[in-house]
């Protein structure tokens, strides 16, 4: 790997302040203030799994976060000011280039789960099982890449900073609140809203079956899982589009 573009996307990344605090504090300040609201008239019994609950479902807040909204509002803008057309001029790809993004930006995306898995569990005062922590994480790896390939196919297609970030700004809020994240639960949403909500493979995250899904001894379950990799197959063919018509148009 080349260290000068690697220094070059890490420094990109942790200039934008929006991103480290919504990758990182956001959740977490987030996910305490809902258990705060949500667990006082909680009988003790059942107390542990709705912060658990709480605590995995406010999790994908920060991969979409530093996936959709903080890859969008970076590279659109630098892409609208020509500052890739450099890079292309020494036969680096957009293919190559993004394999050096998704790297930096996978890696501060795992150190911020890492922190808030270590911090939230001490913090709520509630039991958790590794192997469930390992499931949730192999499946919100798959939500991150799917969001990633979007943001960075959006931001290639459009080369335009207004509409890329606005387009992601939309789906980010239409994603947490048609998921229950923002403290209506998605049985609660209208009867027609609830039914695209539960297009979306986040509003599984919210529900009950959940958290018996991760367990130790729970079950895969396939429909879940066939909905992330359909949403990763469709952000897969946009990201290839918008590299095609990339090279098409120079």
């Amino acid at each position: 790997m080349n260290k000068h573009i690697l220094k070059f996307e890490f420094k990109s990344l942790l200039n934008n302040y929006s991103v480290l605090f919504f990758g990182l504090f956001f959740p977490i300040i987030l996910t305490s203030l809902i258990t705060i609201g949500v667990t006082k008239n909680i009988p003790l019994a059942y107390l542990n799994d709705v912060k658990l609950s709480i605590l995995y479902r406010i999790n994908i807040i920060s991969p979409i976060s530093i996936f959709l909204i903080g890859l969008a509002s970076v590279f659109a803008k630098d892409l609208e000011e020509g500052v890739y057309d450099r890079l292309e001029l020494f036969s680096i790809s957009h293919l190559k280039m993004a394999k050096y993004k998704f790297f930096v930006y996978f890696l501060y995306w795992f150190v911020c789960n890492a922190i808030y898995f270590i911090v939230m569990p001490n913090v709520l005062d509630i039991d958790i099982e590794f192997i469930s922590i390992v499931k949730h994480t192999c499946f919100i790896v798959i939500l991150a890449t799917t969001m990633f390939l979007f943001s960075y196919g959006l931001s290639l297609f459009t080369k335009n900073y207004s509409i890329a970030f606005g387009t992601t700004m939309v789906m980010y809020f239409m994603i947490i609140i048609l998921s229950g994240m923002m403290g209506v639960e998605v049985d609660d949403l209208p009867n027609f809203i609830n039914k695209i909500a539960k297009i979306l493979p986040t509003a599984h995250f919210s529900s009950q079956d959940y958290l018996s899904e991760i367990s130790a001894s729970g079950r895969l379950n396939y429909s879940f899982l066939q909905n992330l990799l359909v949403f990763l197959l469709i952000a897969l063919i946009f990201f290839l589009a918008s590299i095609y018509k990339s090279k098409r148009k120079n």
